[in-house]
């Protein structure tokens, strides 16, 4: 295959914002919006400060509030058209040095179930556990020992890398979230005014694919 080359979210993220003005406002998360008489927009943030502007660009991911208030939809619930996608994932990400060199990306599929690992340079490495389970299996599914070996135990006679990392994974760099999803708006508008949406926003993917952040680079 071609040469591919897995960038952190965060690392990637930095990169922009060096690239950017000093213009940069982070912990103020869009509530809602409006369209003045001019043709600009006014946003109201979380904590209720209202900010005027020429374009807004709706990125906020699955649980949009710009995409909520340009459809008039609820943001979540039932009628938000978010559903639960019937899978809980675990993430981890360590410093780890019994990485295959040849191999930066590995995917270990099987019934329900499925693992990656994933060299993400400078030494460190992410992996995931994707679990068909129901939702709030978090709070619903005891861990007496610890996410790590609870993981270990499901794969069990899967192979020795998986059960390596896992190994010399701790507690504290384990983390676990059920995943949602959408069907792509295609008779809702992605543009209305001066508001565009792109990236979950708009076309959610799950995080199998390895693809959300690439699409909302080519939405951009």
């Amino acid at each position: 295959m071609p040469y591919t080359c897995v960038v952190e979210r965060p690392e990637l993220q930095e990169i922009l914002m060096r690239r950017t003005s000093e213009h940069i406002r982070t912990g103020a998360g869009v509530s809602s919006y409006t369209e003045d008489a001019n043709g600009g927009v006014v946003v109201t943030t979380q904590d209720g400060e209202q900010i005027h502007g020429d374009v807004l660009i709706g990125a906020d991911g699955i649980w949009s509030n710009v995409r909520a208030a340009m459809t008039d939809t609820p943001a979540r619930g039932p009628d938000s058209g978010v559903a639960y996608s019937g899978y809980t994932v675990f993430a981890g990400e360590l410093e780890y040095g019994g990485g295959d060199p040849e191999c930066g990306y590995k995917v270990y599929i099987g019934p329900q179930q499925y693992f990656v690992i994933t060299d993400i340079g400078r030494g460190r490495y992410q992996w995931y556990a994707f679990l068909a389970r129901p939702a709030d299996s978090e709070a619903s599914e005891e861990k007496p020992d610890g996410k790590s070996v609870y993981l270990q135990d499901l794969f069990e006679g899967w192979s020795p890398e998986i059960h390596d990392i896992l190994k010399v994974t701790t507690e504290d760099e384990i983390e676990q979230r059920d995943l949602y999803d959408r069907p792509p708006s295609v008779f809702k508008p992605w543009v209305k005014g001066n508001v565009a949406l792109l990236g979950d926003a708009i076309h959610a993917m799950m995080p199998n694919l390895g693809q959300g952040g690439c699409h909302a680079l080519e939405d951009a």
